[in-house]
């Protein structure tokens, strides 16, 4: 048996950290092939219309020029949408937002490739078109699909007009939320080339290794067998390289496949953020009725979502922010209605969070507008309706374990000492406190249940190293490190003999997407299911080995005894034992997340099977002269099951925390007629070091049964409360609601004026 190596809970160093730093890592852009040649996206530059046709005159003679390839090469389908089949891999007859691509053009260099790219032109009789969420819902004809309507999801529970009239007091609010671009620092980027065996083989800059291969098949009309796709090391993805990638790889494998040579595209700064998806801009409208004594009876709610141009994964977006849309308390009587509409934007997708942030900013605030009402304190009023043990969600969900909401409220309220908060106000400087509570829920839950399981492989070789192929992904996270680590204790054996492969296709069964926070939770569990199957056949050599009984055998640090008489011996004896004996000496484990109780319908039920806790509090101070709003302190108590590597976990609860305060208050995202004016560093203001103050992170445990060692995800919620926590202290510290974000200078100085 393998017994606790206490690996688990320390904090370990980063397996990739070395590389990184000495820059010996090599990303995309680094990598070449032989024979390889550039590709750049062709693309619309008008909003809407319909495509004439595309003239390559300009670009044939160039001595750069190799090919150009649109919808008319397609060998498979044309169709590459993620969940809904509404979007062309290429334009063929209809244009939908600046930026959809109808071709690539193929050159000797990347430089060339993109220079030409702007020289084809590309013919297209413009239809008007439709940038808002108003404009698409209220249109009558012209609408971008069938219907402008992507998707929806609802949750209906209770007698809701009953509860109103028995309700004293009924309130309500509108609140906004914008796009968030998610500027990861290495850009879309692939290369992919054709095997000797007529298949295809790719190395991309991804998040969701097996969407591509799906994706190519589908296009190519070639079988998953020959489709193999490895993910290089990635710079960066929060969700943008999930959906995307589909359409880059997919298209460079066209390329490579009619042309027989490697093909590379790498977007320039400006096309991605063109070109990729975006986070949701929603509009939200909460009614909610109340008790005197502040009990939430009634909630009716209404949620908009801008999907763009095509729908990507908006279902998921819609979805979540439904189930989560008055976040961790008790109602008994809720209406939510999630509803997205197509417009001629950049397509909206996933975005660290997929939605929930825009949910959480718009129950926060209405718990505060709720609150102040009733002239309550915030921490009070959450508490009295917060969800604990042996209590339902909004959606029904009966919770049994692991609801750490109560704790991560408390603790963080502690923290900043909120019952002798201090408010230091001036003529010019205000200090506002705000307190943000968010439930979230783990993996992809009841809607994407068929596909929430996930797999490992373990492969011990003879001189006692370990090597470990997972099917999600490393994107800059940590996770290498948490497999490595949850390897260890699995096995009983030292982390430094454990080696994490690079993720690929052919090694592991489809895994589903690197979302959902489910790295911890989906591959923890596979491993333990794994190390359950490997464990049995160790144990069985050594005790054949030591001449013992197999209840003797203890394998611990890498070290395996019998207790009976403290004989010992190597992991690598064993291990090399085991391969002369001729034993299996690889494994793969596999874990699904259990069945849920859920009805599509009403939306009531099981709708994940559990969910991460958090509280941010945040402490600002705004400047009623410039109208600069510096965040000083932040608290942020995260549920977390159990911590893994506690380092991790802060690091994560930090960079999160760091990507809310920039969509709170620096990220102003612009558009024109469908282009993006605001596509570099310049016009888009990321939150340095000077505006992120200080974080206190603060780990609470409330371990989770079906958790790996108990663990639940953090990386998803680690950005979801902030942005209404800082919205929430603008609003403590200038006496008037805060509606919307990001808090531009100018609103701080309308509500001076005021």
């Amino acid at each position: 048996m393998s017994k606790s190596t206490s690996v688990l809970g320390t904090r370990l160093k980063r397996v990739d950290a070395k590389g990184k730093i000495r820059g010996e890592i090599k990303f995309l852009s680094d990598i070449q092939e032989a024979d390889m040649r550039h590709a750049a996206p062709v693309f619309s530059q008008v909003a809407y219309g319909k495509l004439l046709g595309i003239d390559t005159r300009a670009v044939e003679n160039d001595p750069d020029y190799i090919a150009f390839f649109s919808a008319r090469d397609i060998p498979g389908e044309n169709q590459v949408g993620v969940i809904l089949e509404d979007q062309p891999l290429m334009a063929d007859d209809v244009v939908r937002y600046v930026g959809d691509s109808v071709g690539i053009l193929i050159a000797k260099t990347a430089e060339s490739a993109q220079r030409l790219s702007r020289l084809v032109l590309v013919n297209i009789e413009p239809v008007p078109p439709l940038f808002s969420i108003n404009e698409s819902r209220d249109a009558t004809d012209n609408f971008l699909h069938e219907t402008n309507l992507a998707c929806q999801h609802q949750v209906k529970r209770g007698d809701l007009d009953k509860a109103f009239a028995e309700a004293d007091h009924i309130i309500e609010a509108q609140f906004e939320t914008p796009f968030q671009e998610h500027y990861y620092l290495e850009p879309q980027a692939c290369i992919a080339q054709v095997t000797p065996e007529g298949g295809i083989e790719i190395l991309g800059s991804i998040q969701c290794p097996f969407y591509v291969q799906k994706a190519v098949s589908k296009a190519l009309a070639i079988p998953f067998s020959k489709i193999r796709v490895e993910q290089s090391p990635t710079g960066g993805a929060f969700g943008g390289k999930e959906d995307i990638p589909s359409e880059t790889c997919t298209r460079a494998a066209l390329a490579a496949l009619i042309l027989k040579r490697p093909i590379k595209m790498v977007y320039d700064r400006a096309t991605d953020i063109q070109l990729t998806s975006k986070r949701h801009p929603f509009q939200m409208h909460y009614k909610v009725g109340v008790s005197k004594s502040g009990k939430l009876l009634a909630a009716e709610i209404k949620l908009e979502e801008n999907a763009g141009a095509y729908a990507t994964l908006s279902s998921v977006v819609s979805y979540r922010s439904a189930m989560q849309a008055l976040g961790p308390y008790v109602i008994d009587n809720i209406s939510v209605e999630s509803k997205s509409y197509y417009t001629n934007l950049p397509p909206t997708g996933a975005f660290r969070g997929f939605g929930s942030p825009q949910a959480a900013f718009g129950h926060e605030r209405m718990m505060d507008v709720i609150a102040t009402q009733l002239n309550m304190d915030p921490i009070e009023f959450r508490l009295q309706n917060i969800v604990r043990v042996d209590t339902q969600t909004l959606t029904g969900h009966h919770l049994i374990s692991s609801v750490g909401a109560e704790e991560t409220l408390k603790t963080a309220a502690d923290a900043c000492d909120w019952t002798n908060r201090e408010s230091i106000n001036n003529a010019r400087w205000k200090t506002g406190y705000g307190v943000s509570l968010i439930h979230y829920g783990n993996c992809l839950g009841a809607a994407g249940w068929f596909m929430d399981g996930s797999g490992v492989k373990i492969k011990l070789h003879r001189d006692g190293s370990i090597s470990v192929a997972f099917g999600l992904i490393e994107m800059g996270q940590g996770a290498l490190t948490v497999v490595q680590q949850m390897t260890a204790e699995a096995l009983g054996v030292e982390p430094s003999r454990i080696t994490v492969l690079p993720t690929d296709t052919d090694q592991v069964p489809d895994s589903g997407p690197a979302v959902a926070s489910r790295n911890v939770v989906m591959t923890g569990n596979a491993i333990r299911d794994a190390a359950s199957k490997l464990l049995p056949i160790l144990n069985e050599a050594a005790a054949e080995l030591m001449q013992c009984d197999l209840k003797e055998i203890t394998i611990e640090q890498g070290e395996v005894s019998n207790i009976r008489n403290n004989e010992t011996l190597s992991f690598a004896e064993l291990s090399n034992y085991l391969y002369l004996s001729n034993r299996p000496m690889d494994v793969l484990g596999w874990w699904h997340v259990p069945e849920l109780d859920y009805d599509a319908a009403s939306g009531v039920g099981e709708a994940y099977f559990t969910y991460s806790y958090a509280t941010h509090i945040a402490r600002v101070k705004v400047d009623t002269l410039t109208g600069q709003v510096k965040v000083d302190k932040l608290w942020a108590s995260h549920d977390v099951g159990r911590a893994i590597n506690p380092a991790g976990l802060e690091a994560q609860i930090e960079g999160g925390t760091a990507q809310g305060i920039g969509w709170a208050l620096t990220e102003d995202f612009k558009v024109d007629e469908g282009k993006v004016l605001t596509d570099n560093l310049t016009t888009y203001l990321l939150p340095t070091a000077l505006d992120v103050g200080e974080i206190e992170s603060i780990l609470v445990e409330d371990p989770e049964p079906e958790g790996p060692w108990g663990a639940k995800g953090i990386g998803e919620p680690a950005i979801i409360p902030t942005a209404a926590a800082i919205a929430n202290a603008v609003s403590n510290a200038m006496g008037k609601s805060v509606t919307h974000i990001p808090i531009r200078p100018e609103h701080i100085l309308d509500m001076v004026g005021e």
